[in-house]
């Protein structure tokens, strides 16, 4: 399927990216807000942007959208959708330019379901510009639709399964009567994960030996529907809806044995977990832009967009010598978030080398927790009043932005700041800040696109709702979790030399960059009775400075061959809680792909990637890899496509974590989704 972005007629769904002049592409490098038509290169192609059209990487077209992040350089996910770039698990989250509450907390569990084609573009930049909110600390990632006109396919229809109980099916509607371009889609995911979790803790009065595996089948429907209309020729409205569901009910038997130090058994319980899950967000957004006659625009955008988690849950304890339940009680969680974007935007050319953007960024958030727990007391349910609790967050931002551009023959340089009011309340608890975030550009143009560019940013990341929650979080014994009220925000310094090195048939990019983080918001275990619970807090001022190269070769038509390593030394300083050294390691990371056109209608590629020991406050998580490969053939003058991809061939994401503290020593391994195959055929009317 062609993607020829439009000129004028049809914005909906970029929500956040300028109308600026663009050219179709096969495979996508940014420079600045130009992508440029190339030969296609593998997918670890780099730029001032990043970006992963998902459709030519075909290992990943089948895959869910935590799965084609690791083609990205730099980019790693683990096997819970946790994401981490160039050594930060916190960038910041986008869907369409705009956060969602529905990528934020349950984010891993969003991304290891939600298919990667439904938001085929895939872009990750480590500088945003002034007009993108600031959260995050590494930059932002964004998942943005494909863009359609009406030379693009009316109709495209894809159906696939897979290995272990997988099925997706989904369907694009692309029509464009008269002044109006109509795109609606659907997809529907059905798996069956299986999760294994062995964890090892050691303190002075005992050994805790936990494992446990459990099974789930979740459900995932996720569709979209965007309504473009040109009211006049310099006039664009739309408006745009989503809505996602996923619902899966699971089974978990968690073993729990406790030792003393004489190795003998103190206590075996087997814990029954039946859990039923639900995650519903949808959002509605209107927006409209205007341009003037001397070329300057006028946006406005509204987004309101709602998630709720519900979760359901029934133990039972057996008694593993008689085979007897021997106690039960239950536990029910509701959070709701609601959250409201609006913006308005302006920018004007004073000339063809100098130009002035600046508008206003208004947010609310507004997120309620509630649980309630019981114990069932000779066949009675009692309420448990330590696990239940209800607590509401509140956030208010408004944000006003101005920048200033200007180009100078191969010379160019912008500045820009963003200054913030914040209101945060926190069960009636109020905290007003000020804050003023700047921003630097500059870049120099040699021959041959060449290009050497200099960006400085400051970012910050916000807590959570639940990272302010008091309360223990009991949901699930392999991972009991507490909040922190005092959490402050972590403040990001970001620095970065890049340069393109663009020649015939092949591309390199180097960066060099460092970041320095403020009250650095990381999950500590903390040993309590038989039990670790993971608390959040703030450590003290830490340092990351990196080197990134990515490279793309094409020698033959038939032939792209892709490369990208990162290395960097990550630095952790937790003096100020009470550890006694402040910590670092050097971490990398390598990925590979090899992309061969086979024949005019058949395509293989092959990919893998690397990770070294990676830092954590109390010890480390150990390297892993994984292999990955596709095949694409093509029928009926390409309308019909075949695509067979195996994910994880070696089954080698296993992921072990190590913490070593005078107080404890831990070892969690982490398992779920072995190899995975997928056939997926999709078809263009």
């Amino acid at each position: 399927m062609k993607h020829v972005a439009l000129l004028g007629a049809f914005i909906v769904c970029v929500a956040g990216n300028d109308l600026s002049a663009q050219v179709v592409a096969d495979t996508t490098l940014s420079i600045q807000d130009v992508e440029v038509r190339g030969r296609r290169f593998a997918g670890l192609s780099n730029g001032e942007m990043k970006r992963l059209q998902v459709e030519n990487n075909l290992s990943s077209i089948s895959a869910t959208t935590a799965e084609a992040f690791r083609q990205i350089p730099s980019l790693i996910t683990d096997i819970e959708g946790g994401v981490t770039f160039r050594g930060s698990n916190k960038p910041g989250l986008l869907m369409n330019g705009i956060p969602y509450g529905l990528l934020e907390e349950y984010s891993g569990d969003v991304l290891i379901q939600l298919p990667a084609l439904f938001f085929d573009r895939i872009m990750m930049s480590s500088f945003t510009s002034a007009d993108i909110v600031p959260d995050g600390d590494a930059g932002s990632l964004n998942l943005a639709s494909t863009r359609y006109s009406a030379e693009d396919s009316p109709l495209q229809l894809t159906l696939g399964a897979g290995w272990h109980e997988r099925y997706n099916a989904g369907a694009i509607v692309n029509v464009h009567p008269g002044k109006f371009h109509i795109v609606g889609k659907y997809n529907y995911r059905r798996e069956y994960r299986s999760r294994k979790f062995d964890k090892t803790t050691v303190t002075k009065p005992n050994t805790t030996v936990m494992n446990n595996n459990a099974d789930a089948r979740p459900d995932v429907h996720l569709a979209d529907l965007s309504i473009g209309y040109d009211l006049t020729s310099n006039d664009l409205v739309a408006v745009y809806g989503l809505y996602h569901l996923m619902d899966y009910s699971r089974y978990g038997g968690i073993n729990n044995r406790v030792f003393n130090p004489a190795g003998e058994q103190m206590k075996y319980v087997l814990r029954h977990r039946y859990n039923d899950q639900r995650q519903e967000a949808y959002a509605a957004e209107a927006r409209w832009e205007h341009r003037f006659k001397k070329g300057n625009k006028l946006k406005v955008l509204f987004n309101y967009n709602n998630f709720v988690y519900d979760e359901d849950n029934d133990y039972k304890n057996e008694n593993t010598a008689t085979g007897k339940i021997a106690a039960e009680d239950n536990l029910f969680i509701r959070q709701q978030k609601d959250n409201f974007y609006w913006t308005v935007g302006y920018t004007h050319p004073f000339s063809g080398t100098f130009s002035l953007k600046a508008g206003y960024i208004g947010r609310a958030k507004l997120e309620s927790f509630s649980t309630e727990a019981n114990d069932k007391k000779e066949e009675i349910w009692v309420p448990n009043v330590q696990k239940t609790y209800a607590y509401d967050v509140n956030r208010y931002l408004n944000l006003l932005y101005v920048s200033l551009q200007k180009r100078w023959n191969n010379f160019s340089a912008e500045i820009a700041l963003q200054g913030e009011a914040s209101h945060l309340k926190v069960d009636g608890e109020v905290n007003n800040a000020f804050r003023v975030y700047p921003h630097l550009y500059l870049g120099y143009d040699f021959r041959h696109s060449d290009k050497l560019t200099f960006q400085y940013q400051e970012r910050v990341i916000r807590p959570y709702g639940s990272y302010l929650n008091t309360y223990v979080d009991y949901s699930d014994a392999t991972h009991l979790i507490q909040g922190n009220p005092d959490l402050k925000d972590e403040v990001i310094h970001s620095f970065e030399f890049a340069y393109q090195w663009n020649g015939s048939g092949y591309r390199i990019t180097p960066a060099l960059y460092y970041r320095n983080r403020d009250n650095r918001i990381m999950e500590l275990a903390i040993p309590v009775g038989e039990e670790t619970i993971w608390r959040k807090e703030n450590i003290g001022n830490t340092q990351t400075l990196g080197f990134e190269l990515a490279a793309s070769w094409s020698p033959v038509r038939f032939l792209t061959v892709g490369a990208s390593g990162d290395v960097y030394r990550d630095e952790i300083d937790a003096r100020n809680i009470g550890y006694g050294e402040k910590k670092s390691l050097v971490c990398w990371d390598v990925k590979g792909n090899v992309n061969i056109q086979i024949t005019p209608t058949t395509e293989l590629q092959i990919d893998g990637f690397y990770i070294s020991d990676q830092l954590t406050p109390q010890g480390k998580i150990e390297g892993h890899y994984c292999v990955n490969a596709g095949m694409s053939q093509y029928f009926l003058d390409r309308r019909l496509r075949a695509n067979l991809s195996v994910n994880n061939i070696f089954d080698s994401l296993e992921e072990t974590t190590l913490i070593n503290t005078d107080a404890m020593q831990m070892k969690q391994v982490r398992n779920r989704d072995a190899r995975v195959a997928w056939l997926m055929l999709s078809y263009s009317f």
